[in-house]
């Protein structure tokens, strides 16, 4: 079991990556910035390989080179990328491969997926996503039987993993390959690669050791694109082009369901009527959230025909929920009592995390136009993270990364990361279920919904510039970064 230490960091970082040693390429010049010619940020001294590279310049290269069996959407569905077909069984997937080409002319096959999928479950980035998968055997040239160890019902969601050449672990069957000329980097177009011709053939690229630096390389037209996460009180980089990208973060309020009023489900139930998650998304974290009602993404299509995206704050609902938990109003109607006591809740937040501190000051103020008092905290990380771990807290500010397969075992499971503060047995049971499929979508939303042992708020987005003459109409996200970089153009 991973030690709760080690996991309370998921809880107020947005990505946290590390990665392997790799073997290190060299660069001996850099190309001078093109006004006609789209630029990459690219770390020459570290491997492009995926499972072994460990700076984000080169990690963030890795769609454009290599291909994945599937990828997901702007809109969390599965889209085929090498995979032809899957039938899901009980606890294995069997995908069928597409006919493709790696950058080198050979043939993708299945070999190159099990070598791939085992490199991906030894590498720090793949290997938790991966977790549950205990193998991938050879069932022909072009077909891969994956075995889980437990059932999942959307583990296909999970094989996003690269798929690399076992004979050449630099190449992939992309939209580009690397290539090196005169001592200078590019990506260049992979005439192997099925589909419409990119209408820029060839990327170059512009030295950078550490992603931290793209931002300045960005404002000297430099790059032309950046992919930029607001993790504490990074400024935003201004662009005349620029995208709001999704990202998996969940930002929620948590509760502690073990202690006072908020043991009572009718309390919490009130305290999420209460909130405005469209106002927390768009004001508080100045319109870098998507908001939602429940802890799945509000854009997902399947979501959307369970629950109503019903994320406005409801002031009846709110007062019936507070009535129905023994609570009732002064002789002035201001402030909210229970026991003839007025109510004071605590609310803590890292002090480090500016959106986060707005985020709890907007829920402090409308808990106040609740008749409710509530005092922000805001405490360094370190005192933060204890003040969770040993559950002295009221609500908290948290952020988590949930996977592409809906797992909330981080708030579902006993040391978790971000089960702090919740007692909901039947709840858990329900999700479990639900994992497994023997519970219905419906079924898991509308236990949580009674229950609310934590209020979602949105699902976190990052700011992502082009440069003044990129043209680029597609909606990216965490996920698919490069959404048609075929019709990109400079």
């Amino acid at each position: 079991m991973v030690k709760r230490n080690s996991i309370i960091a998921l809880i107020v970082m947005a990505l946290v990556l590390s990665f392997t040693a790799c073997n290190k390429p060299k660069q001996d010049a850099t190309p001078a910035a093109d006004s006609n010619t789209f630029t990459l940020p690219f770390h020459a001294e570290d491997a492009i390989n995926p499972y072994s590279c460990r700076s984000e310049c080169n990690l963030y290269l890795s769609p454009l080179i290599y291909d994945s069996l599937i990828t997901i959407n702007d809109k969390r569905e599965v889209v085929n990328a090498l995979a032809e077909s899957y039938i899901i069984e009980d606890n294995t997937i069997t995908l069928k491969l597409k006919p493709a080409l790696f950058s080198d002319g050979s043939e993708v096959t299945s070999d190159d997926v099990i070598h791939s999928f085992n490199q991906a479950k030894q590498s720090e980035r793949y290997k938790e996503q991966l977790r549950l998968f205990s193998s991938a055997d050879r069932k022909g040239s072009s077909v891969v039987r994956f075995t889980l160890s437990q059932k999942n019902i959307y583990a296909l969601n999970l094989l996003t993993f690269p798929i690399i050449s076992q004979k050449n672990n630099n190449i992939g069957s992309g939209y580009y390959a690397l290539e090196k000329e005169n001592d200078v980097y590019t990506l260049t177009y992979n005439k192997n690669h099925e589909g419409a011709k990119p209408q820029m053939e060839t990327i170059a690229l512009t030295a950078c050791s550490d992603y931290s630096a793209a931002p300045k390389l960005f404002n000297n037209e430099q790059i032309d694109y950046l992919f930029e996460i607001f993790d504490l009180n990074n400024v935003r980089t201004a662009a005349i082009h620029s995208q709001k990208a999704k990202l998996n973060n969940l930002v929620f309020v948590g509760l502690n369901s073990k202690k006072g009023l908020l043991k009572d489900k009718n309390f919490r139930n009130a305290i999420q009527f209460s909130l405005n998650q469209n106002k927390l998304c768009e004001q508080a974290m100045e319109g870098y959230g998507v908001p939602t009602a429940t802890p799945f993404d509000s854009e997902w299509s399947e979501i959307g025909s369970i629950v109503s995206n019903s994320v406005l704050s409801n002031a009846k609902q709110a007062k019936e929920a507070f009535a129905a938990a023994g609570c009732a109003y002064d002789k002035m109607g201001i402030s909210l009592m229970y026991e003839e006591e007025p109510i004071t809740l605590e609310l803590i937040v890292n002090s480090a995390s500016n959106m986060k501190i707005a985020i709890a000051e907007m829920i402090k103020t409308e808990l106040i136009n609740c008749g409710i008092a509530v005092e922000v905290k805001k405490m360094p990380l370190d005192e933060y993270n204890i003040a969770i771990e040993n559950e002295n807290f009221d609500m908290y500010i948290g952020e988590v990364k949930i996977s592409n397969d809906f797992n909330f075992d981080c708030f579902f499971t006993t040391g978790g990361g971000a089960d702090f503060g919740i007692h909901a047995p039947d709840l858990q049971n329900i999700y479990a279920n639900f994992k497994k499929g023997d519970a219905s979508l419906q079924d898991f939303v509308s236990a949580f919904c009674e229950e609310n042992p934590f209020v979602p708020i949105g699902y976190k987005c990052a700011n992502v510039c082009f440069g003044a003459n990129v043209d680029c109409d597609a909606s990216v996200s965490e996920n698919n970064m490069y959404a048609h970089i075929e019709e990109w153009s400079k």
